[in-house]
């Protein structure tokens, strides 16, 4: 991931070496950063009680305890000592995929629990096309039984097709399942969206799977 800077003249975290006219300084490296984040998404959305944490109904933690957790009581801790509220912040600000929502000094996930949380979300009624990575192997098995959340709240997709391939790619060799929306709602299931590009819905079946493209 890219470092992430801080502007010497309004103090903004940024990813730019430039701003407001003047050099930037690096605030976080880009492989602390992608660290942290792993971290934060693993407290926030799956394993919470394992540090004590504890969120609310709606999925918030305080930031100030989401730091101490870390610090002191995260099973490699002694790797995270130099972590403080201003790296929580910056990483929460700039993730590329609105991962983290920050309101008054509390921070949560958006999107991708498998702990159960209410999140409200706004139902979309306008995308026409939504795209879905995942490894080849496992195309046959969706073809057949359709996207399951699994050990998650919510099916996930995303209107970037580049988002699902690098999403396929964890997985192992990459397929993208393109997804007709518009089916989709006419077989009953609502579409919300989480993010400015994430979406989620509670089931995919196979019929709305309009195409299948390995990358």
């Amino acid at each position: 991931m890219p470092d992430i800077r801080r502007c010497t003249v309004c103090g903004a975290f940024t990813e730019d070496e430039v701003h407001c006219g003047k050099p930037t300084r690096i605030f976080l490296s880009g492989s602390r950063r992608e660290m942290l984040s792993k971290l934060m998404s693993g407290l926030l959305r799956h394993f919470p009680q394992v540090v004590g944490l504890k969120l609310d109904d709606e999925g918030f933690v305080d930031i100030d305890e989401l730091v101490e957790a870390i610090r002191k009581k995260w099973r490699n801790r002694h790797l995270y000592q130099w972590v403080t509220k201003e790296h929580v912040i910056a990483v929460a600000q700039l993730d590329p995929k609105g991962r983290f929502e920050i309101i008054g000094n509390k921070i949560r996930a958006r999107y991708g629990h498998s702990i159960r949380v209410k999140i409200s979300y706004i139902e979309d009624r306008e995308v026409k096309i939504l795209y879905h990575g995942t490894a080849v192997e496992n195309v046959p098995r969706i073809l057949k039984e359709g996207l399951k959340p699994m050990k998650r709240m919510w099916v996930h997709l995303t209107d970037r097709f580049e988002d699902a391939v690098v999403v396929g790619k964890r997985k192992g060799r990459p397929a993208v399942l393109v997804i007709d929306v518009e089916l989709l709602r006419r077989l009953g299931h609502r579409v919300y969206r989480a993010t400015d590009h994430i979406y989620v819905t509670d089931y995919v079946p196979p019929e709305a799977i309009r195409e299948v493209v390995k990358v």
